[in-house]
């Protein structure tokens, strides 16, 4: 065995035991975690795998922490969330509302059991987002309890790479200012803060305010003439402020926000600012619920609109107004010599990082305004809507002209407009939605979604996305980050296959007709994924999964004198397993192992094997996780992603590449009812390299450590 291994192996040994002496005393474990965490986490790998940004994905889990937080009353709420959230699929909402019609309200949990198509799975995930209560509270909203009874959370959070980077080593004044870009001008500490106020999720109003790492605290630590060279670009305090106020439910007003916020519309063709789950296991969740108006939450830069948004209401009908007005980044091409404005940017950038001369010159480039609306008719099983915003660029968007890129918009004006639709049978939901750019280009998505029986869903979805269809706001279903350039049709099912047996699949054929970037020529693919789960015992389940895609990109001889397209295929096999040995300590164990072919390179493997230990007992304040993780990857192509533990409203998905181990410790204190302490420390240790990580970003050594601490106040 080796040295690195024996004391990792110790370590573990000596967790094991601490946490062993405190089983006799531990009460029931959280199912809530366990089931709606399993589920939330699959949908962010899945989303991980096709991005390379650090996203936030916090918008996506907001509704799923209110609703742990403040359950829904079955017999008094309204429940859509539950549908909306994909916690349970449409025709189990119909039948939820069938059975409360027909036999009354539900006086206990145990009668989920009765309705048809309520599996165990189901009921393990949703009943403890609800509570049985036949007492009806008044609606009425008066400002005093508002003001009484909402809540206040003070969230703030530091986190840094312990190890010396590249970006943050000491260079004279002179060499600075020879090659600005050199340096990281901001401390390696990102800082996050968040305060919010909710009553009953109908006000709703928060600040939150970030600095990432490498970005400028207190300008005075700048060079003077790095300070005048970039003027009001540069600024004491946090990069980022994101201020929202929004209110729902007020009669007629059915929702109103101010300050930024997101609309979600249709089947997100043609409004859709924030982030969504793309291909799910869940077959049902390819048809999207349009959340509407929603405050923004998130540190993600770009994904949201800044100015103000209202829903009116009246009976079926509802129409809805917004405008937005903000200061977006951008690469600059051209400066207008006699007004002194940029004329043209070549790109808009969405890292909203803001650490060096340059990108700090990108910061807020051009200002962005959208402003637009939606009728829409909704009843019980038909609703149908029009959506149409128009967005201007103060500056022409012109794109360094690559064939692949031939087709993307010139100017500053864009107009989108679409027509969205979905009609309930009662075993069948047919959806879809088509939408149109002012520079002619059309997108449409259909699908079907049907239950022929209640242990059996499938959906059936086409969509075709022309070249030219173009969209600021767009987030549709789709193999490719934007909704153009694309035709394809997904086949899904969910199975229980029999008692405690599921199976999940998907099959997924697309084509691109024009060129893509590294791929100069039209091309296909397809994606293929199956999953099959086992519910062991209430205290033990587990999972197979596997997915194979392939798909085209140029070819990487340098001897060929035109780029052809060539596929390559990746296939991913994982076994993961969960089970709990004691009502308070959890185990989960995972294998999952890649294999990647190209056509004119070797076949390359990764693996990753961790051992997650979670110990959560309901009588005591502290909240232990453990991860140990040994991975071994080829290439960069073969790497492996992997969700993490982490603190409240942070996300780690880290890709492992390369040979060597990672562990974390995350530990949650509650220090009170009202204050919540977390700390988190991670290793990802190498035994093949020297160096980690290109460019400024880079460390000289073998392993990268990772530390955060947070803090919650709620009063």
């Amino acid at each position: 065995m080796m040295p690195f291994e024996k004391k990792y192996l110790g370590f573990l040994t000596l967790v094991l035991l601490i946490l062993s002496n405190n089983l006799l005393n531990a009460q029931q474990s959280d199912s809530l975690r366990v089931e709606l965490t399993k589920r939330i986490t699959e949908q962010i790998e899945l989303i991980a795998e096709n991005t390379e940004e650090e996203l936030d994905y916090s918008d996506l889990i907001e509704s799923y922490l209110f609703l742990a937080e403040n359950p829904l009353n079955v017999n008094t709420d309204n429940l859509e969330p539950l549908r909306d959230l994909y916690l349970i699929n449409a025709f189990q909402y119909e039948q939820l509302n069938t059975y409360l019609k027909e036999f009354g309200p539900m006086l206990s949990p145990y009668e989920l059991a009765a309705i048809d198509g309520f599996t165990d799975e189901t009921i393990a995930l949703i009943e403890p987002l609800l509570h049985f209560s036949t007492e009806v509270k008044s609606s009425k909203i008066k400002p005093l309890n508002v003001l009484k009874y909402g809540r206040h959370q003070l969230l703030m959070r530091t986190e840094q790479v312990l190890e010396m980077r590249e970006g943050y080593k000491s260079i004279s004044d002179s060499a600075l200012l020879a090659n600005p870009n050199k340096r990281y001008l901001g401390s390696p500490q990102k800082l996050y803060a968040r305060y919010s106020f909710n009553y009953r999720n109908q006000f709703r109003a928060g600040i939150t305010m970030e600095k990432d790492p490498g970005e400028v605290l207190f300008k005075n630590n700048v060079n003077d003439s790095i300070q005048r060279l970039l003027g009001d670009k540069l600024k004491n305090g946090f990069d980022f402020y994101s201020i929202h106020v929004y209110a729902a439910d007020l009669g007629i007003v059915k929702a109103i926000a101010l300050g930024d916020y997101h609309l979600a519309f249709g089947q997100g063709l043609t409004m859709w600012s924030g982030l969504s789950f793309g291909k799910s296991t869940e077959a049902g969740a390819v048809m999207r619920y349009g959340a509407g108006v929603k405050p923004n939450t998130s540190v993600n830069e770009n994904y949201f609109l800044r100015g103000g948004a209202v829903t009116l209401g009246l009976k079926n009908v509802s129409l809805t107004a917004f405008y937005s007005n903000k200061n977006i980044d951008a690469n600059i091409d051209q400066i207008d010599s006699v007004s002194n404005q940029i004329a043209t940017v070549t790109s808009l950038q969405e890292s909203g990082l803001h650490r060096t001369v340059n990108e700090l010159m990108n910061k807020n480039a051009i200002n962005q305004q959208v402003f637009g609306g939606r009728l829409s008719y909704q009843s019980r099983f038909f609703e149908v809507g029009v959506t149409g915003h128009q967005t201007k660029l103060e500056a022409n968007l012109t794109p360094r002209k690559y064939p692949y890129n031939k087709f993307q918009i010139v100017d500053g004006d864009l107009s989108n407009y679409g027509f969205d639709f979905r009609f309930m049978l009662p075993k069948t939901i047919f959806f879809g939605e088509i939408a149109a750019s002012s520079n002619g280009g059309i997108a449409a998505l259909a699908g079907v979604t049907a239950q022929p029986a209640g242990f059996f869903t499938t959906t059936i979805a086409y969509r075709h996305y022309q070249k030219n269809y173009q969209n600021f706001f767009s987030n549709a279903f789709a193999e490719s980050s934007s909704p153009n350039n694309e035709t394809g049709i997904y086949i899904g099912i969910n199975a229980s296959l029999a008692a405690r047996w599921q199976l999940k699949a998907y099959a997924d054929h697309f084509t691109f007709p024009w060129l893509r970037y590294r791929t100069d020529a039209p091309s296909y693919g397809h994606d293929y994924y199956a999953q099959l789960e086992h519910k062991i015992s209430r205290s033990a389940d587990f999972y197979f999964r596997f997915r194979t895609k392939e798909k085209m990109i140029n070819s990487d001889d340098p001897w060929n004198r035109i780029d052809f397209v060539v596929p390559y295929k990746k296939d991913s096999y994982r076994f993961h397993i969960n089970y709990q040995i004691s009502p308070s300590f959890n185990l989960k164990n995972r294998a999952e192992f890649i294999v990647y072919k190209h056509q004119e390179k070797p076949k390359s493997t990764g693996f990753i094997i961790f051992q997650d230990i979670q110990y959560r007992p309901l009588d005591s304040p502290l909240q232990l996780t453990f991860r140990y993780a040994i991975f071994d990857a080829d290439t960069y192509d073969s790497r492996v992603y992997t969700y993490e533990n982490d603190v409240l409203y942070a996300f780690s998905i880290p890709a492992f590449y390369e040979k060597g181990t990672r562990m974390y410790l995350l530990a949650k204190w509650s220090v009170s009812r009202s204050i919540d302490l977390w700390a988190r420390l991670g290793q990802t240790w190498y035994s093949n390299r020297n160096v980690i990580g290109t460019g400024l970003e880079m460390i000289e050594g073998n392993q990268r450590t990772d530390a955060k601490i947070q803090l919650r106040i709620k009063f």
